[in-house]
């Protein structure tokens, strides 16, 4: 009998944080469902939002550990999907934060392939 009962609770507390996760993914993802209607520029959008709000960490000078060096286009792009993720979730940047417009900006240039323009 006591088997059956943890289990129960078990399940329960599953369900319940299992729905809590689920709220906070829906609301990502609502706030991400903006149309893309304009190409968005890496060096006219995207770079000054990397420059103005993720150098202080991202500057590739091995201080903050963990930080991946985004000074470069190359270095950017190849972790887009993980910078569109961290900036959806408001993870990113540490300090300061980012309108809803910059980051659907990110959001937009990343689901459009990323590009260097």
């Amino acid at each position: 009998m006591k088997h059956v009962t943890l289990i129960g609770v078990i399940i329960m507390a599953m369900s319940v944080l299992g729905s809590c996760e689920y709220n906070y993914e829906e609301e990502t993802l609502e706030m991400g469902n903006t149309e893309c209607e304009l190409a968005v520029s890496y060096a006219s959008t995207i770079r000054p939002l990397i420059d103005n709000n993720c150098m202080p960490c991202h500057n590739g000078d091995g201080k903050e550990p963990f930080a991946p060096d985004l000074r470069t286009y190359n270095s950017v792009m190849g972790i887009a999907g993980l910078i569109k993720e961290v900036t959806q979730s408001r993870r990113m940047p540490k300090e300061g934060s980012l309108s809803n417009e910059e980051i659907n900006a990110i959001k937009c240039w990343v689901d459009q392939g990323a590009l260097n323009n």
